[in-house]
C-alpha cells in the first residue's frame, strides 16, 4: 500500500477539516419594528469552509407605547370566551403555545431554536392573522392543549400601515388568562417593557437604550440563580445587541426581581391580582446570540414547571486526527513546510496527558474531559516498548502511546490516510481493517463501529476536478457518496461515520440526531465541528499568522478590521465554540496532531483552547460539562432521532395535576425522553436538578410515571 504523504494531504485539508468561516451575531430583531441594519457586512459564504454565517437582524429597537390595560373578566364562562370555571380532570398536555404577532417577529426563531434543541413540541400562533378562542386552547375532552405559554413580546403589538395594532382583543386576552388561571398554566415574555398594557408585571422606568457589541454585565439575584439553578449563581450574563428596558418593581407589588444590572431590574417574576404566574425579560433577545442560550432554556423550563419531552445537557467533544502521521507546517513568514513536516513526539503525547489532568484539577466540571484520538496506523513502530518518555522524540511516540493508551480513546481514521472519494472495495476494505490491525498490535482499544475517514472523504464532498486540490469542494449530497468504501465499512461492522458540520448534506434533520446514509442505511452520518485552529499550525505566531491571512483586512476572507492577536483570536475562537456547548451539541470539535505540540511550558494551541473553552463554560454554568466517547455519542444520535420520530408519530404526554402523573401515549411504537419525573423512577437520569427517563413506546399503549413538578 502507499503512503498518502503530506504534500499531498495538503490542498483540501484547508476546505474539509481544520476551518469555519467566522460567525458573527448581529441584533435581534424587534417585532413590527424592523430597520435596515447597521452592523458591519457579514463574512463571506465559502463552500467547504465552515459554517454558514447567521443571517443578518434587523437593528434592535423598542416596543411601542401604549396606555391602558386590559380589564381581567369576571370569573364566568362567557367572559372568558367558553374557558370553563374548572379545568376537566386539571390536565394538561405537555406542549408549548408560542404566542407571537407575525411571521417577522423576532421572538418566533429565538424560542423556537431553544425548543427544538431541547426536542420539545410547540405549537405558534399568530396573533395578526389569526383568532384565540377556547377552542385554540381546550381540546373537546376538556384536555388543555398546553402546559406553558411563551410570549415573544407582554404587548403583542405590531405595525400596520404605518400604525400600531394590538394581536389580541381584550376578549382574547381574557381567553389566555382565564386558561392560564384555571389550568394553573405558567406564562413566560421574552421581552417586556415598563408600563400597565395589557396588565402590569409591576416595572417602572429606570431609562432605556440599546446594548451593541460591549456586553451588558446582567446579574442573577438569588430568586433568579434558582430559577436558572443551571447557571452560575455568580455568573455575568453576557447581554449584546440587544434594546434594554432598565427598571425598576414597583413598591407594593407581587413581585421579585430574577436579573439586574446594578440597580436596575432586568428580569422580573410575578404574581397578577387574579393568581397567574408570569416571568418576564425587560431586553429582546436573539437565536443567535449567546445570552439567548443562557436563559430561553430557563424560561421554558419555568413555564413548563420542568414537564416537557426532550432534554438539554452541555458537552464539550474533542477530536485531534492523524495520530502517528506527519502534517504539513505553516510556518510564521506565511510558507507551508511539506518535508519533514511534522510529528508529535512523546514528550508532546505526555504532555497532552498531562494537561488534560490538570484540566480535570482545575475544573470539576470537567472531571471526565478525555481526548478522542483519531489514528492512522502505517506510521506505528511495531517493534517500540511501552514507556512513556517525558523528553522524547518523534522516533518515540509509539513507545510514549503505548505507555499512555488508557488515558486517550482511540478512533479508526484508516491506516494510510487517503482520500476514499473513488477507492475501489478492495483498498477501503484494506484501509479500515489493516488499520484496526496495526492499532490492537499495540493494544489500542477503537470501536469496530465507529470511522472517522481522511478529511471526511467518501461521503460526497469533492472537487469535480480531481487534479484541483486547491479549489473549495462541492457537496454534491450523500448519494454522491462512495458507495464501495460504505460496502466495506458494512461488512467491517462500521455504523457510524464522521461527517463535517460545514455540509448541508452532513447535517441532520434534528439537533443532536444523526443521518441515516441514503445509500446505506445501516450507516449514519454524524458531523463534526470544524475550528479556525489550522490543522498544521503549531504555535501562537503560526496560527495567527494564518488567520489573519484568511480573515484579516488584507486576508482572503477579509472580515476583521485590525488583524488580531493570538489572544484576541483565541478570545473568539473560544467563544464561537461555548456557543456549540452552550446549545447542547454533542459533537464533536476537531483537532489534528499539530496543535499537539508543546510550544512553551507546557502550551499547545489545542489546550489553550480547550482551556479558554472550559473556562469560559465555568464561570456561566453550575452543571457537569460532560465529555463522551464516540460510541456513547453515536447512540445519543440514535436514540435523539427516535426522540423525533416518536413526537412526529403524534406521541403525546397528558400532566393530570390531581393524581400528580404524567400519561405518554402514541399511536405507533417508540421511544423518546421525558423530563419532570421523580428521581427514584427506573431509568431516570439526573443533570443538574432535570431528571429525566427514556419512555418505550407500545402502540396505543400508555405508559405512566409519578410526576415532580419545580416550584
Amino acid at each position: 500500500m502507499v503512503h498518502t504523504g503530506p504534500a499531498r494531504r495538503r490542498a483540501t485539508r484547508l476546505a474539509l477539516a481544520g476551518l469555519t468561516v467566522l460567525t458573527v451575531v448581529l441584533g435581534a430583531q424587534t417585532p413590527g419594528l424592523a430597520r435596515p441594519s447597521t452592523a458591519p457586512a457579514q463574512p463571506p459564504t465559502v463552500p467547504g469552509l465552515g459554517q454558514v454565517a447567521s443571517p443578518k437582524q434587523a437593528r434592535p429597537a423598542p416596543l411601542p407605547k401604549k396606555s391602558g390595560t386590559v380589564r381581567v373578566a369576571e370569573s364566568t364562562t362567557a367572559q372568558r370566551g367558553g374557558v370553563g370555571t374548572q379545568a376537566l380532570n386539571d390536565q394538561v398536555a405537555l406542549k408549548a403555545l408560542i404566542v407571537a404577532t407575525n411571521t417577522a417577529d423576532f421572538g418566533v426563531p429565538t424560542l423556537t431554536t431553544t425548543l427544538d434543541r431541547v426536542g420539545a413540541p410547540y405549537d405558534i400562533i399568530y396573533t395578526a392573522t389569526q383568532t384565540l378562542s377556547a377552542s385554540t386552547l381546550v381540546r373537546s375532552d376538556g384536555v388543555g392543549k398546553y402546559n406553558a405559554i411563551l410570549l415573544t413580546n407582554s404587548m403583542q403589538m405590531y405595525e400596520h400601515n404605518g400604525n400600531y395594532l394590538s394581536g389580541l382583543t381584550s376578549t382574547e386576552w381574557n381567553t389566555l388568562w382565564a386558561y392560564e388561571r384555571n389550568f394553573q398554566v405558567r406564562q413566560a415574555a421574552l421581552y417586556t417593557s415598563y408600563g400597565t398594557w395589557p396588565e402590569d408585571y409591576c416595572l417602572t422606568s429606570n431609562g432605556e437604550g440599546g446594548v451593541g457589541e460591549t456586553p451588558l454585565p446582567v446579574s442573577l439575584t438569588t430568586n433568579g440563580a434558582a430559577v436558572f439553578d443551571y447557571l452560575n449563581s455568580a455568573a455575568q450574563i453576557p447581554v449584546t445587541h440587544s434594546y434594554v428596558y432598565r427598571t425598576s418593581i414597583r413598591s407594593g407589588c407581587a413581585a421579585d426581581a430574577l436579573m439586574t444590572n446594578g440597580s436596575d431590574v432586568l428580569g422580573v417574576r410575578t404574581t397578577s391580582t387574579d393568581g397567574r404566574e408570569r416571568i418576564a425579560l425587560t431586553f429582546t433577545s436573539n437565536h443567535a446570540l449567546l445570552h439567548s442560550d443562557l436563559l430561553v432554556y430557563g424560561l421554558y423550563r419555568w413555564a413548563t414547571k420542568g414537564l416537557h419531552f426532550g432534554e438539554q445537557k452541555h458537552h464539550l467533544n474533542v477530536d485531534i486526527d492523524d495520530w502517528f502521521n506527519t502534517s504539513d507546517h505553516y510556518l510564521e513568514d506565511g510558507t507551508v513546510e511539506y518535508s519533514p513536516g511534522f510529528q508529535v513526539s512523546g514528550h508532546d503525547t505526555v504532555n497532552l496527558d498531562a494537561r488534560q489532568t490538570a484540566l480535570r484539577t482545575a475544573y470539576p466540571k470537567a472531571a471526565g474531559f478525555t481526548y478522542n484520538i483519531a489514528f492512522n496506523g502505517s506510521d506505528i513502530d511495531p517493534f517500540a516498548g511501552d514507556q512513556c518518555s517525558p523528553n522524547g522524540d518523534a522516533t518515540t511516540l509509539t513507545a510514549t502511546t503505548k505507555c499512555l493508551k488508557n488515558n486517550f480513546r482511540w478512533i479508526n481514521h484508516t491506516f494510510n490516510h487517503p482520500e476514499l472519494n473513488s477507492t475501489d472495495y478492495t483498498t477501503s476494505y484494506n484501509e479500515i481493517s489493516d488499520n484496526r490491525t496495526a492499532g490492537a498490535a499495540i493494544g489500542l482499544t477503537s470501536p469496530n463501529s465507529v470511522l472517522k475517514t481522511p478529511e471526511y472523504s467518501g461521503l460526497g464532498v469533492y472537487n469535480d476536478d480531481p487534479d484541483n486540490d486547491t479549489g473549495p469542494p462541492t457537496d454534491h449530497g450523500l448519494t454522491g457518496s462512495n458507495s464501495d468504501l460504505l460496502d466495506a465499512a458494512e461488512d467491517l461492522g462500521v455504523t457510524t461515520m464522521a461527517g463535517n458540520m460545514s455540509f448541508a448534506s452532513h447535517r441532520p434533520a434534528h439537533f443532536n440526531g444523526g443521518t441515516a446514509h441514503p445509500l446505506n442505511s445501516t450507516i449514519q452520518v454524524v458531523p463534526c465541528w470544524p475550528t479556525n485552529i489550522a490543522y498544521h499550525t503549531t504555535t501562537p505566531a503560526e496560527q495567527t499568522v494564518f488567520y489573519n491571512s484568511f480573515y484579516g483586512p488584507n486576508g482572503l476572507f477579509p472580515y476583521w478590521p485590525t488583524d488580531r492577536t493570538y489572544a484576541q483570536l483565541l478570545d473568539y475562537e473560544a467563544g464561537v465554540a461555548l456557543q456549540h456547548v452552550a446549545s447542547g451539541s454533542i459533537y464533536a470539535h476537531t483537532f489534528h496532531i499539530a496543535n499537539v505540540r508543546d510550544y512553551g511550558s507546557g502550551d499547545s494551541l489545542v489546550s489553550d483552547w480547550v482551556e479558554a473553552v472550559v473556562g469560559k463554560y465555568d464561570a456561566l454554568y453550575s452543571v457537569p460539562l460532560l465529555n463522551s466517547a464516540w460510541t456513547d455519542i453515536a447512540a445519543y444520535t440514535k436514540s435523539r432521532n427516535s426522540h423525533f420520530a416518536a413526537l412526529g408519530a403524534g406521541a403525546e404526554a397528558i400532566y393530570n395535576r390531581t393524581t400528580g402523573e404524567i400519561t405518554v401515549t402514541s399511536p405507533a411504537a417508540g421511544s423518546l425522553r421525558l423530563a419532570g419525573v421523580t428521581s427514584t423512577t427506573t431509568g431516570a437520569t439526573t443533570y443538574g436538578t432535570d431528571v429525566t427517563v427514556p419512555v418505550t413506546l407500545v402502540a396505543s399503549t400508555p405508559v405512566t410515571f409519578t410526576a415532580a413538578p419545580r416550584p
